[in-house]
């Protein structure tokens, strides 16, 4: 079954690859910070999905008899004012602020994703809980400058963490059904929902 990835992440597109996926890339253009408010009002899994959907609806479009992956990560801090969500930063400024907000917590990467094939659509939802350990505001500002990390919610990336030179990962755990979700692409959801599909067209 060939997939079509709504995405430019070569992330999401190595980990389909890795699972044996024939998959073809399409991004989609979608403008994914005018739904923003909806972290507030209607949660970040509804957020999640919905930029997913929207996703998967403009390539669909375009790929009206093929199988459309689509997935959104919203990334959330919990502070005693209520949840703050993690965007990708537009800054090295803005990435090391984000890593500072990070240093010594647990935040949730909320996935949602979808995929779709003609009228049938099909959405799930996957989260992943990582903590990291202190970190130092020099070593927050060497990574940002080593690694540009402005591609990701958050401001980094969990696979930078076994680069050649790391000695001291900055995460100590992730809780979730597989790792794969933190890279946005939960794989083991990604295997229900395609089966799912199969069944239903």
């Amino acid at each position: 079954m060939r997939l079509v990835l709504a995405s430019s992440s070569v992330y999401r597109a190595r980990l389909l690859h890795s699972a044996g996926h024939d998959v073809v890339v399409d991004p989609p253009q979608i403008d994914e910070r005018a739904l923003d408010p909806w972290f507030i009002s209607r949660g970040a899994d509804v957020l999640a999905v919905e930029l997913a959907r929207r996703k998967a609806a403009v390539v669909a479009e375009r790929h009206q008899d093929e199988v459309v992956v689509a997935g959104d990560q919203v990334g959330v801090v919990r502070t005693g004012a209520g949840p703050v969500m993690l965007t990708k930063a537009a800054t090295p400024d803005d990435a090391c602020a984000q890593l500072e907000r990070l240093s010594g917590t647990t935040h949730e990467l909320v996935n949602g994703l979808v995929v779709r094939r003609g009228d049938v659509e099909l959405t799930g939802i996957d989260v992943q809980r990582v903590t990291f350990r202190r970190l130092r505001a020099d070593e927050i500002r060497a990574y940002v400058e080593q690694f540009a990390p402005f591609d990701t919610s958050g401001s980094y990336r969990l696979e930078d963490d076994d680069a050649p030179g790391r000695d001291d990962p900055f995460v100590t755990s992730v809780e979730g059904e597989d790792p794969s979700g933190v890279l946005g692409l939960p794989m083991p959801l990604l295997s229900r929902l395609l089966e799912e599909l199969v069944r239903s067209t």
